[in-house]
């Protein structure tokens, strides 16, 4: 069994964001510096630069006219180096699933929009998803954009690197683990499938959907009903509307 391995790209990059800095530092994530803007409202920043200092993180402090030239607005004044996402192994993923719950990963294919993935990343932390899997390649990176996009759920959420989603399908029918596509075209809805038990959802992008390989090999394509005159949804949306009917299922009281 290999260790976790780090993702690809640089080992240090900035997130930007009271809550994504705030939850990086409370998540124990290696942070090696917080920025602060000059001029922000003091209460606002003093909790976290306290926090941070405690800790043994060094704080500086920006001037504005240099902050503002680096990050929008959407900053809030904070900023943060921190350490790249360590991908998890899915066999310790696995192996950490308390006893008694059945199993639910989420496997993104084909998802280029960090937005769309910090979102999904997101949803699967509130969704009490025990994996997203992502490919080597055809993602966006995890870099400012996801984490900012997550609100600090990347921080939490344990995250599984494969050589493609071909390879996770496998995995998962070796374990017992169902694997349903999310796609307008699937042969039943999601209400009428029993969701109940150990369950991989894989999610293609907006545009494209599932690579017809990926199709081809899920175990079924199932679909979310729709109402309206547009018959496709948000990759993170039709995760968050899949995963909430699977929660429902397993009777879990959110």
């Amino acid at each position: 069994m290999s260790k976790n391995r780090p993702s690809k790209g640089p080992g240090r990059f900035k997130i930007y964001g009271k809550q994504p800095v705030a939850e990086a530092i409370e998540s124990g994530w290696p942070v090696y510096e917080v920025i602060i803007r000059k001029g922000i409202d003091q209460e606002s920043a003093a909790s976290i630069a306290s926090r941070a200092r405690s800790l043994g993180i060094p704080v500086s402090y920006m001037a504005e006219r240099d902050f503002d030239a680096v990050y929008d607005k959407s900053a809030q004044g904070l900023a943060a180096v921190v350490g790249e996402v360590t991908f998890k192994e899915l066999d310790d993923v696995m192996q950490n699933i308390p006893k008694g719950s059945h199993p639910l990963f989420v496997a993104l294919d084909g998802i280029l929009d960090p937005q769309n993935l910090g979102s999904i990343c997101r949803t699967c932390h509130s969704m009490g998803v025990h994996g997203v899997v992502v490919p080597r390649r055809r993602i966006a990176p995890f870099g400012e954009g996801a984490f900012k996009a997550s609100s600090g759920a990347i921080f939490y959420q344990p995250i599984c690197e494969v050589p493609n989603i071909h390879h996770f399908i496998q995995w998962c029918q070796k374990q017992g683990i169902w694997v349903y596509g999310l796609d307008a075209d699937g042969t039943r809805s999601l209400w009428e499938t029993d969701l109940s038990g150990p369950v991989a959802l894989v999610v293609g992008s907006e545009g494209k959907g599932l690579s017809r390989l990926v199709r081809d090999r899920c175990d079924e394509i199932i679909s979310i009903p729709m109402f309206g005159e547009i018959g496709s949804l948000n990759a993170s949306v039709a995760s968050g509307m899949a995963l909430y009917e699977v929660q429902r299922q397993r009777n879990v009281k959110c």
